[in-house]
């Protein structure tokens, strides 16, 4: 027996008594619960697509339970549950996930999102330490470290993060948002508007989103340039879901001195 072929088999033991998917003949390599699963989870993701989020949950709770060591179900069941405010569950969920595969780093990541989103910055950090060293090449993995350290008030560490993942996405619009948005926060208006000039060439014209419009516009008025400022806060007000804050900026700058 090639080595290859006794590998593969104690795999399937190992599946089989850990009390997931049960084995079944050679003439029906698929387990019956795994294939279950996988028609459970793809008639959720569908139900998703429609928004029918109360039934996308529970056929992917289904699948999940057809095949508890099906990675994938409790992945897609996770995202549901947090769509659907379940935030705890779908945390354990993932965590779920993360013990089935320990070494999987979009799971890392995904957790890590769930966790930064709960303010639970130490696991949200070990779980992007842990991406980052299962997968040094990605752009997301950089990103969630970096956005950890935003949130911690970390706005150096996490431009150095976020460059590390604009060196392998140099397009990503999320991280050139977020690096400008570092350095804002760090004073350094003349480098937010490089990064935010960068971001602005990806769209179509008048297609810039409002929030950007706005961070360029406290750039300009940091750099005294106010008459920019105006302009660039008009117009993500015109756009009609600007943040309040850019309401409130144009009324200072218009009752002041024009420069």
């Amino acid at each position: 027996m090639s080595p290859l072929r006794l590998h593969l088999i104690w795999v399937l033991l190992a599946v089989a008594a850990s009390g997931g998917c049960r084995l079944v003949s050679r003439r029906n390599p698929v387990p019956t619960e795994l294939a279950d699963a996988r028609r459970l989870c793809n008639e959720g993701l569908a139900a998703a697509d429609r928004q029918d989020l109360v039934r996308a949950e529970s056929l992917l709770e289904a699948a999940v339970k057809s095949c508890p060591v099906d990675v994938d179900a409790r992945r897609h069941y996770a995202d549901v549950l947090w769509s659907r405010g379940q935030k705890m569950d779908a945390v354990g969920q993932m965590a779920k996930a993360l013990e089935l595969s320990p070494g999987d780093a979009g799971i890392c990541i995904d957790a890590g999102r769930m966790y930064l989103e709960l303010g639970l910055f130490a696991e949200a950090d070990r779980l992007s330490a842990e991406a980052v060293r299962l997968a040094p090449g990605c752009h997301t993995a950089w990103h969630l470290r970096g956005q950890i350290a935003m949130a911690r008030g970390q706005f150096a560490q996490a431009v150095t993060d976020f460059h590390r993942g604009l060196a392998i996405a140099p397009d990503d619009r999320r991280l050139l948002r977020d690096t400008a948005e570092a350095y804002l926060r760090l004073d350094r208006p003349r480098r937010a508007l490089a990064t935010l000039a960068v971001l602005g060439e990806s769209y179509g014209p008048d297609q810039t989103p409002a929030a950007v419009l706005t961070m360029e516009a406290l750039a300009q008025e940091s750099l005294g340039r106010v008459d920019d400022a105006r302009e660039s806060y008009r117009q993500a007000i015109a756009k009609g879901d600007a943040p309040p804050e850019a309401a409130k900026r144009l009324a200072a700058l218009d009752g002041g001195p024009v420069r």
